[in-house]
């Protein structure tokens, strides 16, 4: 039997771009998305879609609740960017009690499909993926809320604070790290801990990205150069970690579509939100033909050996 597992990739507020591919795929199977995967997988503002969609929101839904809640997420607190010594530009409780109002306090363990979301733990840097507890891994994740795992794996540094996860300590975004594209992450969840485990050749991975811009850095600035950093540190590894998928689960249909903005757009950028979602949306319907995706029968966004070129860093 064909499973079938969707990663999608942090982002900020391009989050926007995987929503629009998602919609043109509940558009073209008259279905929502969760009816179609059985695993869903994110990191930061992938989180974020991949818990909604796991809830039960389509991805209209989802892309209602980034325009509205967009610029209340990112409403800069100048008392907390001066207080903290400029390490936070924003509060992560108004995102938490956002999303509150569309997910509830459901649990992992209630969740109907598989889910893997990432964050990593500022005491440590220990990277933790927030799972369904089953017999074949830890148990340690299934009774947390799901909006407290999406708001630590949420909390880009810089940007928000740290989210203190009840049983874990305070987490910030899964990205920091190799997981700001979980694909792998999420196919070694599957394949090994998972109490029904997916066989690589039976399985359908389908990995969104949230837009690349090719163009080089110019950092004028220590700020600019932090976020150089941070950017860097957060987008990095999202091309890579699909060619790994291929290298290690070389069974598996793999699919990866991340594509290439005009311009730079900042994680939060919300401003931009109106562009976003034509980018979005003409990508979408240029590019994605979902019955041959979901189908295992699409080349054209399908990664091979001979493609697996690092897509940020072509001409």
């Amino acid at each position: 039997m064909t499973r079938r597992i969707l990663s999608i990739d942090g982002g900020g507020i391009r989050g926007i771009i995987p929503l629009c591919a998602l919609i043109q795929l509940e558009a073209q199977t008259g279905k929502p998305v969760r009816e179609h995967f059985d695993f869903l997988a994110g990191t930061s503002t992938g989180a974020i879609i991949a818990g909604a969609l796991a809830q039960g929101l389509s991805a209209e839904r989802c892309l209602q609740l980034y325009q509205e809640a967009g610029p209340a997420v990112f409403r800069r607190d100048w008392l907390l960017w001066i207080s903290s010594l400029f390490s936070y530009k924003y509060r992560t409780a108004p995102m938490r009690d956002l999303l509150q109002r569309y997910l509830g306090d459901v649990v992992l363990n209630e969740l109907p499909v598989d889910v893997m979301l990432t964050a990593t733990r500022v005491q440590d840097g220990k990277n933790w993926f927030f799972v369904r507890d089953c017999l074949a891994n830890a148990q340690t994740t299934g009774q947390l809320k799901l909006n407290d795992c999406i708001t630590a794996s949420a909390a880009a540094p810089t940007f928000f604070e740290p989210w203190d996860v009840p049983g874990i300590g305070p987490c910030v975004d899964g990205g920091v790290g190799i997981a700001g594209n979980p694909v792998y992450q999420a196919c070694v969840e599957a394949f090994y801990y998972t109490t029904e485990a997916y066989v690589p050749a039976e399985t359908i991975v389908v990995s969104l990205g949230t837009g690349v811009y090719p163009a080089l850095h110019h950092p004028a600035n220590l700020i600019d150069w932090v976020q150089f950093l941070i950017g860097e540190l957060l987008d990095a590894p999202s091309e890579q970690q699909t060619a790994v998928v291929l290298r290690h689960f070389t069974d598996t249909h793999t699919y990866r579509w991340n594509p290439q903005l005009p311009q730079e757009i900042g994680l939060d950028a919300i401003e931009r939100i109106p562009d976003l979602i034509k980018i979005g949306q003409k990508a979408a319907q240029a590019d994605l033909d979902w019955a041959k995706i979901l189908a295992g029968a699409d080349t054209a966004n399908r990664v091979l050996p001979k493609t697996m070129a690092v897509e940020r860093n072509r001409p």
